[in-house]
């Protein structure tokens, strides 16, 4: 590393050799969250090297046997370092609802900072099963293998003209996935122009987007590393994190709806809903999922569907007594408190059905996913007790309540499209060595 240590910067990616892997679309992968078993044997099958064999390994020792991968690809050549620190310019070109969308980041190193020092900022709670396994998997790799998904202030005039510039180049790297999301990754090498860069990120406040797992993984493996090294003076690789910092106002940033699938609810509960919801909320009954699905993404804040096994299958929940919503809150910011997902939570799960937070946190119960129709269906089907629905918060949403410095409930958003893995990856160890220097350039 450099010896000025800046908050952002440049590396040396650890990426695949086109000329040993072939296309790129064989190799990478959506995130780790996003892969159940059926995915995960797909993507083994694709490629022997797909970056699923270091991001999610099915090994017996799947932290172990990730370890030996990359080190076989390493010294294969599978995998090598690019020539040149850069910053990567990250596109993704996709549509929703009928939209066409480009979305525009950094891939960089940012320096880990504690969130009570409050420059980067979580908007989510974390559970501790998904941290202790990516901690597991950075021991044993020591390589950030995806990047974190990080939201910084836009309006630098400097920078904003460089990304137009840097656009208009060449991408090192294209890949269709399979959701037919076009990713493309420029690099930006010039002195001059990290020095954009870092100029113009140097204070600014950064929320954790996405990734806020990896992130607290992050400064629990390097306050591990930094005991283990006697806490030296000079920074060092594990200082940093590899992240896609998107602007506030990129009008290509989308937060899709997470809705909440529950397994398994108490009986007793299911029969009294009905009384139980009419004492804080407004209840109708809809026809149609069609009208459901309308209703929620119309009315606006403090309105949830619920679909419930072997009741009436639909249900629009509006908040009428925002006074128990305080009552059952009142120590959480406004901001936080009177999002859906709060309301959800703490009127719905906790106070109706009895899931407590711990509950939550521990998982098992609670399933989530973006396909609406889908949860409702689990529920139609007698696969699971509930579903519940809810309208995705607005990016402003998610600013104000991290302003506050107050976490959403967990899985609160889905930025959409996802960040792919395998494109570019971050080595911790310092050394230069780490595999060999490749050509990446586009076939």
């Amino acid at each position: 590393m450099n010896g000025k240590f800046e908050r952002v910067e440049p590396f040396r990616a650890l990426t695949f050799n086109r000329e040993r892997v072939g296309s790129f679309d064989r190799v990478v992968a959506p995130p780790y969250d996003l892969i159940d078993r059926a995915r995960q044997d797909e993507l083994y099958a694709r490629s022997p090297y797909n970056v699923v064999r270091l991001e999610l390994n099915r090994d017996a020792d799947p932290y172990g046997a990730a370890a030996a991968t990359l080190a076989q690809w390493i010294d294969a050549q599978i995998v090598g370092r690019t020539a040149r620190p850069a910053i990567y310019f990250y596109t993704q070109r996709f549509e929703v609802a009928g939209r066409r969308l480009v979305r525009n980041g950094m891939i960089a190193r940012i320096r880990l900072e504690e969130f009570n020092d409050g420059r980067i900022l979580p908007h989510e709670r974390t559970f501790p099963k998904a941290k202790e396994d990516r901690l597991r998997l950075l021991t044993a790799t020591r390589v950030n293998v995806s990047p974190i998904f990080g939201l910084s202030p836009a309006g630098d005039t400097a920078l904003e003209a460089l990304l137009a510039e840097v656009a208009m180049r060449a991408p090192m790297i294209e890949v269709t996935d399979d959701l037919g999301i076009v990713n493309e990754v420029r690099a930006i090498e010039e002195a001059r122009e990290i020095g954009i860069v870092q100029r113009a990120l140097a204070e600014a406040p950064v929320l954790i987007a996405d990734g806020h797992h990896r992130y607290e993984t992050a400064l629990e493996y390097r306050r591990r590393r930094r005991a283990e090294d006697g806490n030296p003076a000079q920074a060092r690789g594990y200082d940093y994190v590899m992240m896609t910092l998107v602007a506030f106002n990129d009008p290509g940033l989308v937060i899709l709806p997470t809705q909440r699938v529950v397994r398994r609810l108490p009986a007793a509960a299911i029969a009294s809903f009905v009384a139980r919801a009419c004492e804080t909320f407004d209840v109708r009954e809809i026809a149609t999922v069609d009208e459901l699905c309308a209703a929620v993404a119309e009315q606006g804040h403090g309105t949830i569907g619920v679909v419930l096994k072997g009741d009436h299958p639909l249900r629009i929940l509006r908040l009428r007594d925002r006074d128990a919503l305080a009552a059952a809150l009142p120590d959480t910011p406004a901001a936080v408190r009177d999002l859906e997902v709060s309301i959800l939570h703490a009127l719905i799960f906790e106070r109706i059905f009895g899931i407590k937070p711990d509950e939550v946190r521990k998982g098992g119960n609670l399933e989530y996913t973006i396909a609406t129709r889908h949860a409702i269906a689990e529920v139609t089907s007698g696969a699971a007790d509930g579903a519940f629905i809810m309208a995705a918060p607005t990016v402003h949403d998610v600013e104000r309540a991290c302003q506050t410095g107050a976490t959403m409930p967990e899985k609160s958003t889905y930025f959409y499209p996802k960040l792919l893995t395998g494109l570019v990856m971050n080595p911790l160890d310092d050394s230069d060595s780490i595999g060999w220097p490749i050509n990446v350039g586009k076939a």
